[in-house]
């Protein structure tokens, strides 16, 4: 099969000649598109040479399983599934999923969405309804969503938004497609200090804060605008619970390891709301295997808005 891969270490990744994944005790999925994400890149920048190789880029996918394992796990050879390919990866013509690995779930997709609005759910999906399920979101709430446009901020702004919040976003030069996304209020970092245009336009402060922008430093300025007994999640690792607790504000940094919802059932919640129009896709690009190269440093240097896809 073919895939984008790295041979070796110290070898760049490009694409390969492999076969396919054994997949014993494993469902063997024909993949037919896999969806970008950061962690893909930042994965390959972390390989070493204890590393197991040939290393597969990508982790989410949406295809066919080839073959399934004996078990009570609700798949058949012939569904139409999606989910997470950790061990074997998801740019390559085929992956393999354990259907127990905790960070490896797959599940069926649902009538009435597509194999590419599939892919591109699993990370950001299950990510952003972490964050909004970690923020209580409410009806009536102020939430700030800080990196509104991208993969996981684009889906939080649509699930908060449907939870009945007035949903305030921060971006980088694309305010009307946060709007578009349900935003009722919108800051541009690019032309204004959010964090003083927050303060004054919400001087009593706002319920929530979703920061996937923010490093260590500048997230402490996060609580210049959320009022007391209000809620923060870092994607990135950045804040400092114990700072915020002392200023009476509930901090999480959020880990794909300790998120619940990386299972069958978070997958089947998320592709749900999409099902029903709860949230969209937003896929941008799709793009062949032999470009997989080119999509990732498109992503590092910042030019992806919205999902992009490989199609195998």
């Amino acid at each position: 099969m073919r895939a984008f891969a790295v041979r070796s270490f110290g070898e760049p990744a490009s694409v390969l000649d492999l076969p396919i994944p054994a997949a014993n005790g494993a469902v063997l999925i024909r993949v037919r598109f896999a969806g970008v994400n950061p962690l893909d890149s930042n994965l390959l920048g972390r390989l070493t040479a204890a590393s197991s190789y040939p290393f597969v880029v990508g982790i989410d996918f949406a295809g066919v399983a080839e073959r399934v394992p004996a078990g009570d796990h609700g798949l058949r050879a012939g569904d139409r599934v999606f989910g997470m390919a950790r061990t074997h990866g998801s740019y390559a013509g085929y992956t393999a999923v354990a259907p127990a690995a905790r960070m490896e779930p797959v599940a069926r997709v649902p009538e009435g969405v597509a194999d590419d609005q599939a892919a591109a759910l699993p990370l950001p999906g299950v990510t952003a309804l972490r964050t909004v399920d970690l923020l209580e979101v409410t009806a009536g709430q102020q939430v700030v969503v800080m990196g509104a446009t991208g993969g996981v901020g684009g889906y939080a702004v649509q699930m908060a938004r449907s939870r009945g919040a007035h949903v305030i976003a921060t971006v980088r030069g694309d305010a009307g497609e946060a709007r578009r996304l349900g935003a009722g209020e919108v800051y541009d970092s690019q032309a204004v200090d959010v964090i003083d245009a927050l303060r004054t336009d919400h001087p009593d402060g706002v319920d929530a804060v979703l920061d996937l922008v923010s490093g260590p430093d500048a997230i402490r300025r996060d609580a210049e605008v959320i009022r007391p007994g209000g809620r923060l999640v870092s994607t990135i690792f950045a804040a400092d619970e114990g700072w915020f607790a002392e200023r009476q504000i509930t901090a999480h940094n959020h880990a794909s390891s300790a998120n619940p919802l990386i299972s069958p059932e978070g997958l089947t919640a998320v592709a749900q709301m999409l099902a029903e129009g709860t949230i969209t896709a937003r896929i941008r690009s799709v793009a062949g295997l032999d470009a997989a190269g080119q999509v990732l440093d498109e992503l590092r240097r910042g030019g992806l808005r919205g999902k992009a896809l490989i199609r195998l």
